[in-house]
């Protein structure tokens, strides 16, 4: 992604530079260049963030795996009672204990438990 937003840069540049006076004002140039520069940025923060929360997620994976608990609102989930589901990034309750029958928990609503 970030290489793509490169190139793209890049070429935008090239094809302001190399245009003639006649068809590209230097203020459309600028405009063009800062318009692609801001868009590089914007998808440089949005693939961090997306990698923040993918290393927060296996983190929490593998405290899970561990056999450790995990708090997530209003549960305490564990490898006892719940089973992780890996195509949603969810726990679900094995239904060994009524009170959590039928019970899914998001593990963006998780933390490492206290």
């Amino acid at each position: 992604m970030q290489i793509v937003l490169l190139l793209l840069f890049i070429l935008a540049i090239l094809i302001a530079f190399v245009s003639k006076k006649d068809t590209l004002s230097t203020s459309i140039k600028i405009y063009i260049i800062v318009s692609i520069a801001l868009i590089m940025a914007l998808g440089w923060g949005f693939n961090f963030y997306n990698t923040q929360q993918a290393d927060k997620q296996r983190e929490l994976i593998k405290i899970f795996e561990q056999g450790n608990d995990l708090k997530c609102g209003d549960y305490i989930v564990n490898a006892k009672d719940f089973t992780f589901v890996t195509g949603t990034l969810s726990f679900v309750s094995k239904g060994n204990i009524q009170s959590l029958k039928g019970v899914v928990v998001d593990i963006s609503t998780c933390k490492k438990a206290p």
